[in-house]
């Protein structure tokens, strides 16, 4: 699926991620890294395999489309608990296999993380411009007059399935046609249900493909 945000296209992909054509950009946000590390560190029994199967899924996207960089549009990691040596390990030998640079916009989880102390090889900063577009982690900190892409809401709507029955679903929240707010790409990371503006849109993945969901839905 195909979008504008003003004159720059931008690609939706299966997967939650965005793509730019232009300069060839894979953006995704809210890997939360170390989350499961973390719930597991403070006594809950919470199954390994989160991070690797994340990171398996991001591969096959960056294997999918060749990007000549990777994004990041914050919160890489989630917390300093679950920078286990087996988390650091793993994104270590994923780096060196990635071969592409990899650009983080630091998220509130990564400044909690102190993940800049093991130096990994990743390019950090505030925010960052691509193709006439701001990249950052809180859409907050996108202005108005200006097009841009960010993560942190992890955005997604409530469909009701029966009186005391709903179901939660992710997916590409554009505002007003500038911002663009990325899905978690994480699997362990939860939704967060959001109100949909008349002047918003909002796109999720059916059958393995994007696809707009009508306002009748996004409005329930």
């Amino acid at each position: 699926m195909e979008i504008s945000l003003g004159p720059i296209k931008v690609q939706l992909l299966p997967g939650w991620a965005a793509f730019l054509p232009a300069s060839k950009s894979l953006i995704v946000a809210d890997l939360h890294l170390g989350k499961a590390a973390t719930f597991r560190e403070r006594g809950l029994a919470v199954p390994e395999g989160s991070n690797a199967s994340d990171l398996g899924r991001l591969k096959d996207i960056i294997d999918f489309k060749k990007p000549k960089q990777l994004v990041i549009a914050g919160d890489l990691f989630h917390s300093a608990d679950g920078l286990s040596s087996s988390t650091i390990e793993l994104f270590q030998e994923w780096l060196q296999n990635l071969k592409l640079p990899v650009l983080l916009t630091e998220g509130n989880h990564d400044r909690r993380s102190w993940f800049a102390r093991h130096r990994f090889p990743i390019d950090v900063s505030p925010h960052l411009r691509l193709d006439e577009l701001t990249i950052t982690h809180d859409p907050d900190d996108l202005s108005v007059r200006e097009y841009g892409i960010a993560g942190h809401l992890h955005p997604g709507i409530r469909i009701k399935e029966a009186p005391r029955q709903s179901l939660k679903i992710a997916g590409f929240l554009v505002r007003h046609s500038k911002h663009l707010i990325l899905p978690a790409f994480s699997e362990f990371t939860g939704i967060a249900p959001l109100k949909i503006g008349e002047k918003d849109q909002f796109f999720t993945e059916i059958k393995g493909t994007i696809s707009e969901l009508p306002s009748e839905l996004t409005s329930a």
